[in-house]
């Protein structure tokens, strides 16, 4: 029975999603610390800030699903993992074991370095996914900004990590101008980006999800506007992401490579290309959620140059 269930709770906590998140923090690690002998960081210690934030991630993929049951028997059934394969009391349990986890690791990362900060930010991630599955989503914008917004942060998280720890050398705190550090710019960067691709396609994910989502009593922005200003606010979205590149650039002499430069440029056209597609044929629209993953997949890429 126990074997039964391995996949489909692997599904649930949707890997994709988890091989993001760990490869943006990695990146973060490879950028502060592999570019800088000078800096000895707990490895270990590392590693467990990258699980509590996959278990977290995990659990809020659960209760998600564990509340979009309803939505999913219309908008994806053949992908339809609890009550399907999943029991509803499972997934509830599971959600917390691996929230509660989490929290232990928090605990004991925020004893080590004196600090509360791990702790209140795996308990504030813990309460805005239950409440954005029970409320937040519901609400026009307000939901995909939450996401977008958690989204962003996982960059700052693990520079977090950076600043507090004694053995960072200049990135600590203890300097008092740390967040000026030029080796931060490319995290703030990515940070901003990541936020601003991920409220695209969560917009464009509510264009996808209108059949089930009436079901569940969502209120979404191609709901109540229609595709044509989604599209537009979509497009918005990845326009400026582009014109904060090529004006932030220049006029702050951010401190990131020609290479690093390139790479998100690459990722910017990518989305210009999206949004023509989309602006041009309403079916495209569908498709833009995987190529959107795939610009940030590319930008990610740019922490490991």
């Amino acid at each position: 029975m126990a074997g039964n269930l391995i996949i489909p709770i692997f599904r649930l906590v949707r890997p994709k999603n988890i091989f993001i998140i760990l490869a943006t923090m990695l990146g973060v690690y490879y950028t502060l610390a592999f570019n800088n002998p000078i800096v000895h960081v707990s490895r270990f210690d590392f590693v467990l800030l990258l699980l509590s934030t996959s278990l977290i991630a995990g659990a809020g993929n659960m209760i998600n699903d564990y509340f979009d049951v309803k939505a999913d028997r219309v908008n994806k059934p053949h992908k339809l993992i609890i009550s399907k394969h999943v029991k509803r009391r499972w997934a509830i349990i599971l959600h917390w074991v691996f929230n509660f986890s989490a929290l232990i690791i928090s605990i004991y990362l925020s004893s080590k370095y004196s600090t509360f900060w791990y702790v209140f930010i795996n308990l504030l991630a813990i309460n805005t996914l239950w409440f954005y599955s029970v409320y937040f989503k519901k609400k026009i914008f307000l939901g995909n900004l939450i996401i977008a917004i958690m989204t962003g942060f996982i960059p700052l998280l693990a520079l977090s990590f950076f600043v507090l720890s004694k053995e960072s050398g200049i990135f600590n705190q203890i300097n008092g101008h740390w967040y000026e550090n030029p080796e931060f710019h490319i995290i703030y960067l990515l940070s901003f980006f990541a936020m601003m691709q991920n409220l695209a396609r969560e917009i464009c994910k509510d264009i996808s999800d209108i059949p089930g989502d009436r079901k569940i009593y969502v209120k979404s922005i191609p709901m109540k506007y229609g595709l044509k200003t989604t599209k537009t606010i979509v497009a918005l979205i990845l326009s400026i992401q582009i014109l904060i590149l090529n004006i932030v650039y220049p006029i702050y002499e951010l401190k990131i490579g020609q290479w690093t430069y390139y790479i998100l440029l690459i990722a910017l056209s990518l989305n210009l290309l999206i949004m023509i597609l989309m602006l041009k044929n309403d079916l495209f629209v569908k498709y833009s959620q995987s190529l959107l993953k795939l610009s940030m997949l590319i930008g990610l890429s740019a922490l490991f140059v």
